[in-house]
């Protein structure tokens, strides 16, 4: 792993087409006073992905994402990991763990992207830190528009006129290449007949920019990854102002709970449930899923709910991320009430933050004063309802398990 320190922005673009032509995966991309850190290390080193395949479960991308404690206060830094979290959504995190989202406006814009690359080796080689399923994330406008210039410094281009080049990045079978070549000539005055090889630093720059125009760059939302107006009553009217909201997720886990056995259970080894795979990736897609199917679901399932019915979710694949309620996003209740997320831990009690530990998570669908009835995933290895104590306890009074937290999405 190489370091390089004190990059000026206008030579980002050309350190990362060194890197790219040196075969080189950047590890991170950072800003500070104006100049660029960049860490890299040779292809030979695994990248992230292949060290997620490695060593399962996999760390978060993010250590916070992981921890009890909320992120500290302030506005996020450099972003160093992105993902889409709903249509036309993209959430940034930064390495403290820090969210922030653009929503709307066009895609090269959501993704930092102003060339829209692809995903793959060169967007990962040249600091791309996430992709929408089809096109690479970066962590800002500036390392978006780099990315382009490095791209078109590679072998595949450097060497071609510019209206070939122009052809090759935006083939006929996909673009009017005539029309985007045109433009990009009468836009920026270099020849077509000119060869990139040739170009200086500002002619690279000019191109750049005027892609970002071509693919329709156009800005949409940019804000805080928290709930929208957030109610500040107290919980008994958080309850009733709820009542209604809760059908939003429970009409998801009830269309799931209604599914045929196999298609909401746990599959026998050596195959996977591919819909609970899914609400790993919806719910907590850092999460390398070990033992497939057969790993602790469902914190998954409550999360799949959530944000598949336009709630945030913990983004964590463990019941005790709901319990931390880092962001804010849950109203903690008195007790249990319809819809109400209800959080169970498991011995040892010891760590007061339950920063690891098992648990289990799921939605109240009725309960009495010793028992509450959740409608939840991983029950019995399937998507159902079942009743559980509210305190359990071992032959010698120990106690075993609670429900320590009832909590309520917040809503407008």
């Amino acid at each position: 792993m190489e370091t390089l320190r004190g990059i000026p922005e206008a030579g980002l673009a050309d350190t990362l087409a060194d890197l790219v032509r040196t075969r080189m995966i950047v590890l991170s991309l950072t800003k500070a006073d104006g100049a660029y850190t960049v860490v890299y290390s040779p292809s030979g080193t695994p990248s992230a992905t292949e060290r997620l395949d490695e060593a399962l479960p996999s760390a978060p991308p993010v250590s916070n994402m992981d921890d009890p404690d909320a992120p500290p206060a302030g506005a996020p830094g450099e972003f160093v990991h992105a993902r889409m979290i709903a249509p036309k959504t993209i959430l940034y995190t930064d390495a403290s763990g820090r969210d922030q989202i653009r929503e709307g406006g066009s895609r090269s814009w959501r993704d930092c992207n102003a060339g829209n690359i692809r995903k793959g080796d060169f967007s990962i080689n040249a600091g791309a830190i996430g992709d929408d399923g089809s096109f690479a994330i970066f962590p800002s406008e500036e390392l978006g528009k780099a990315a382009i210039i490095a791209l078109l410094k590679t072998s595949a281009y450097i060497k071609l006129t510019l209206k070939a080049a122009i052809f090759r990045y935006a083939p006929p079978s996909e673009n009017n290449s005539d029309a985007y070549a045109k433009f990009i000539h009468e836009h920026t005055g270099i020849p077509l007949a000119a060869v990139l090889a040739d170009l200086k630093a500002e002619d690279f720059r000019k191109i750049a920019r005027t892609i970002q125009v071509i693919e329709g760059w156009k800005p949409g939302i940019i804000r805080a990854n928290a709930p929208p107006a957030p109610l500040m009553n107290e919980s008994i009217g958080v309850a009733s102002s709820a009542a209604s909201a809760t059908q939003d997720w429970m009409a998801i886990a009830r269309r799931e709970a209604a599914l045929p056995a196999r298609e909401r259970s746990e599959w026998p080894d050596p195959d996977e449930n591919p819909r609970i795979l899914y609400y790993f990736k919806i719910g907590a897609p850092w999460f390398e899923v070990a033992g497939g199917d057969e790993v602790d679901w469902c914190a998954a399932f409550v999360n799949f709910c959530l944000v598949t019915s336009g709630h945030m979710g913990t983004d964590h694949p463990g019941a005790r991320s709901f319990y931390w309620n880092k962001k804010k996003q849950f109203h903690v209740l008195a007790g249990p009430q319809p819809g109400a997320i209800a959080v169970r831990r498991y011995a040892p009690f010891s760590d007061l933050k339950w920063a690891t530990g098992t648990g289990h998570v799921g939605f109240v669908v009725s309960w009495t004063s010793s028992a509450v009835t959740l409608l939840g995933g991983n029950q019995g290895n399937t998507v159902c309802e079942r009743t559980f104590p509210r305190l359990e306890k071992n032959s010698a009074g120990t106690k075993q398990s609670e429900f320590v937290a009832f909590l309520m999405p917040v809503i407008v």
